[in-house]
């Protein structure tokens, strides 16, 4: 979604500007239990997945230690009950226009089977969100196709 914003968004006219969906939520998520102990922890592959990849960055709070631009708590993305986003940058990481020190997300396409990908997704969408998601397996390699396209 960053990209979207830095190549096109913002150059939108005012009444141009996208209205929110109405399936997301009103407000965010609260800020996640620092400890990986407490909080969620229905989706075993997908704290798995979160602990080895995702957790330097992002935090088991939600709130990253590294960058702020990290902090999962409070976007849109992992409050969309579809997870889509999520699942789309854990598959193709994000290239945003940010300052040349600033960190972003690698691409874990390759690393991971659209399996892992979907429960990664879903136990952030759960952890950090309002609302977990249901995405498959069968979703994530239907994002894939469309990523490669």
């Amino acid at each position: 979604m960053g990209e979207a914003f830095d190549h096109r968004f913002s150059q939108f006219a005012p009444e141009d500007i996208p209205v929110p969906s109405p399936g997301l939520p009103a407000t965010t998520a609260p800020v996640a239990p620092a400890s990986h102990k407490d909080g969620v922890t229905a989706d075993a592959r997908g704290k798995k997945v979160f602990a080895s990849a995702c957790a330097s960055c992002h935090g088991w709070s939600g709130e990253s230690p590294v960058s702020p631009m990290a902090t999962l708590t409070g976007t849109w993305a992992v409050n969309d009950p579809a997870a889509t986003n999520v699942a789309q940058i854990v598959l193709s990481g994000t290239k945003r226009h940010t300052p040349d020190d600033a960190l972003s997300i690698p691409a874990f396409g390759d690393a991971y089977s659209d399996d892992e990908i979907a429960a990664v997704a879903n136990y952030v969408t759960a952890r950090f969100g309002t609302k977990g998601s249901k995405l498959t397996a069968k979703d994530v390699a239907e994002l894939r196709e469309q990523t490669a396209e």
